[in-house]
């Protein structure tokens, strides 16, 4: 019996830790203007990576992720380790797309 509700306790836990996961995930769109009127509009996570978003534009746009300077806010290049997240990118947000 013991058992029993020890398992169950366990299994609460599991769904409350999934369900906590799922809605930090919430997925954005983020739009991406190069300045030479190509516009792209990108679905990414608030917890992807600077480079995770880089790969996913580049996928886009058909060019190299490597090839590819983010800038957002006065940030003169957005850091590849950080996460949109960390530079409150936020769903709607418009990032300036240079190529290097």
């Amino acid at each position: 019996m013991d058992q029993d509700i020890s398992d169950s306790k366990d299994s609460k836990k599991s769904r409350e830790s999934k369900d906590s996961k799922n809605s930090n995930d919430t997925m954005i769109m983020v739009t991406c203007n190069d300045r030479l009127g190509k516009k792209v509009q990108v679905k990414c996570s608030p917890t992807d990576s600077v480079l995770e978003f880089k790969k996913l534009l580049a996928a886009h746009i058909g060019t190299p992720y490597n090839k590819i300077k983010l800038r957002y806010g006065g940030i003169n290049s957005l850091n590849n380790k950080l996460t949109l997240d960390d530079y409150s990118i936020s769903n709607g947000v418009n990032l300036e797309l240079y190529y290097t």
